[in-house]
């Protein structure tokens, strides 16, 4: 089962370099919804974990079926995930399934500062179908010892919008870095109609992007000459 296409919380602007439409919303529920569990979003490769206990199988993919694995990613993930350990875990059910970043070292362009090496963190579990609440999936990540998205607490979404306007820095990395953004999931755990949890992400980016077109505008309104590209707004320091 591929992992569910997360929307931004607010739609883009086809018309305007896909800025985002700050109050307009990409889903009604997201309106609808006042509490938020999130998560930092770790800026890495997607990877599934499949686990079969009958007949004791495990098959790691990315983002799609037919997605590359980096070779020194793959012998990463076949020390981590044994099939002692996961049966140790998971001694009963008919289909394991863990969704999770290969992060690190050679995977992006800021894996590095996540740490030398590369490895997997988790974000979500799912098992014969049914999604695992946030405490049931810190319990496997625990007893499989792996790393798990740090949490960062219920949030209202005017309050979420506050830490990602403003940058924070990420909750994982060995060196200095600004964190890619969050990752909201509903508090409680809600389904959309085709069974994905009901969730959204927000990046500092955009924010920074719209600043700088918002910026670019204002000038030209004034009578000033745009301003050369690479030369706006200073980037953020990660």
């Amino acid at each position: 089962m591929k992992y569910p296409k997360i929307n931004t919380l607010w739609k883009r602007d086809e018309n305007n370099k896909f800025n985002i439409i700050e109050g307009d919303f990409s889903c009604l529920e997201f309106d609808a919804i006042k509490k938020w569990h999130i998560t930092e979003k770790i800026d890495g490769t997607n990877i599934r974990v499949y686990f079969n206990p009958i007949p004791n199988t495990i098959e790691f993919k990315g983002r799609t079926d037919e997605a590359n694995i980096p070779k020194f990613l793959l012998e990463s993930l076949d020390r981590i995930f044994t099939t002692k350990k996961l049966l140790e875990v998971f001694p009963t059910g008919k289909e394991i399934v863990l969704y999770g970043e290969g992060y690190g070292n050679k995977i992006q362009s800021v894996g590095k500062k996540y740490r030398e090496d590369n490895s997997f963190i988790l974000f979500d579990v799912v098992v014969d179908g049914w999604w695992l609440e946030r405490k049931n999936v810190e319990d496997i990540a625990k007893k499989l010892e792996i790393d798990i998205v740090p949490s960062l607490g219920i949030r209202t979404i005017p309050e979420i919008l506050s830490l990602v306007k403003g940058t924070f820095p990420s909750a994982i990395s060995k060196q200095v870095l600004n964190s890619e953004g969050i990752v909201a999931r509903s508090k409680p755990l809600m389904l959309f109609r085709d069974g994905s949890p009901i969730m959204w992400k927000l990046k500092s980016k955009d924010y920074l992007k719209l600043e700088r077109t918002l910026s670019q505008k204002n000038k030209k309104e004034d009578g000033f000459p745009p301003t050369p590209k690479g030369m706006g707004i200073p980037p953020k320091i990660l």
